[in-house]
C-alpha cells in the first residue's frame, strides 16, 4: 500500500541510494506515535544514558541506562525482556510500562506488536511499536497500581477511537490529576506511599515528576 502522506523535502535523485526507514532521513522520527495508514507507529532509540531527542531539541533529563519493562497478568508483575531480533506482542488490555519512559501503567484496546532491533555500528538500537489504528469507541487508560501489592490506586480513560490526536493532552491531564493529591498515591490495601508520576514526554516535567523519573 502506498501512503500519500509521506514527504520527502529532497529530490529523488539525491536519496535514492540512502532510503533508509529507521535513519529517519526520509520520515521524520516517530516519537510520540504516528499515524500511517491503518496502523499507528512508534519508534524508539536505544542509547545507554543518552537524552532522547523530542522535535529536534533535547528534554533536560537523560534517561537511565537500564529500563525494564514491565506487564501485568495472571501472574502479577512481570518483566518482558527486549531481545534483539524478536518480536512481543502486548495483548490488548494488558497494562504495561517501561521504566524511566512513563511514568503509568498504560492499557489500551488494541495489541502492540513490538520489534527489538539491535545496535548497527555507529547506530544505536531501535525498538518498533506498531499497533492498529484505534477507531470507534476503543480506549486508552492511564493507571497506576501499588507497587508492593498491585492494587489499582488511579485511573483515567480516553476514548482514543474517536480522536487519537487527544491521545498526549488526556495523558498529562491524568499524570497532573494523579499527582496533585497525595491520597491518590496511598495505597488502600496495604498502606505502601507510591512514587508520583510522570508523563512519556519528558520536556513536560515539573522538577518533582523528574525525580520520580530517575525512581521508577
Amino acid at each position: 500500500m502506498i501512503y500519500s502522506d509521506l514527504y520527502v523535502n529532497e529530490s529523488i535523485e539525491k536519496i535514492a541510494e540512502d532510503w533508509d526507514y529507521l535513519n529517519e532521513r526520509v520520515i521524520k522520527r516517530f516519537f510520540g506515535f504516528k499515524a500511517v495508514g491503518d496502523n499507528v507507529v512508534g519508534i524508539r532509540t536505544v542509547m545507554p544514558g543518552s537524552v532522547t531527542e523530542l522535535n529536534g531539541s533535547a528534554p533536560p533529563v537523560a534517561l537511565v541506562s537500564v529500563r525494564k519493562n514491565f506487564e501485568i497478568g495472571p501472574q502479577g508483575v512481570v518483566e518482558v525482556p527486549r531481545i534483539p531480533f524478536s518480536l512481543h506482542v502486548t495483548r490488548a488490555g494488558t497494562p504495561h510500562r517501561t521504566e524511566h519512559v512513563f511514568g503509568y501503567w498504560h492499557i489500551n484496546d488494541k495489541d502492540e506488536i513490538i520489534i527489538t532491533l539491535p545496535p548497527d555500528d555507529d547506530e544505536p538500537g531501535k525498538i518498533i511499536i506498531v499497533m492498529g489504528m484505534p477507531t470507534g469507541e476503543e480506549t486508552d487508560r492511564f493507571a497506576w497500581y501499588c507497587e508492593k501489592c498491585v492494587t489499582l490506586l488511579f485511573m483515567r480513560e480516553l476514548v482514543s477511537g474517536r480522536d487519537f490526536r487527544k491521545f498526549w493532552a488526556a495523558e498529562l491531564a491524568a499524570v497532573r490529576e494523579y499527582n496533585a493529591d497525595p491520597k491518590h498515591q496511598m495505597c488502600p490495601s496495604c498502606g505502601h506511599k507510591n512514587q508520583m508520576a510522570y508523563s512519556g514526554m519528558q520536556a513536560s516535567d515539573k522538577s518533582e515528576e523528574r525525580q520520580a523519573r530517575m525512581v521508577w
